[in-house]
């Protein structure tokens, strides 16, 4: 019996341990962004020891093309239940940076700017 119990009780705490080191969904993960609803750019999000990062892969302007490289979210951790917060975003454009949260539903993402008491959202979609 206590060969038993020893055995359930391993084999529950490398379960438990995968689950924690567990990619987060968001992890290697495309998203086309938009401004004004028109497609603008595409970004892809890494995670590294639980923080995940975003980088511009691709632009749809001239403009645009000039940030292809830059992270643009950084910090970001899961809060659980589709939200993360504790990151930072930047608008290359304008080079200034805010608090971000964000909120994950199906193929959505929804993410929130914030800086002071002023907050911009965006929807981008899964590529």
């Amino acid at each position: 019996m206590k060969l038993f119990t020893k055995t359930v009780l391993t084999v529950a705490g490398i379960s438990m341990a995968t689950m924690a080191f567990a990619a987060d969904p968001l992890a290697n993960t495309s998203w086309q962004t938009f401004e004004d609803g028109k497609p603008k750019g595409v970004v892809k999000i890494t995670e590294s020891n639980g923080v995940l990062t975003g980088k511009l892969v691709e632009a749809n302007t001239a403009k645009g093309k000039q940030y292809v490289g830059m992270t643009i979210i950084s910090g970001l951790k899961a809060d659980g239940n589709g939200k993360y917060s504790g990151g930072t975003i930047t608008d290359p454009a304008k080079s200034k940076t805010y608090r971000l949260t964000a909120t994950v539903k199906g193929d959505t993402m929804d993410l929130k700017g914030h800086l002071g008491p002023f907050t911009r959202t965006q929807t981008w979609k899964k590529k």
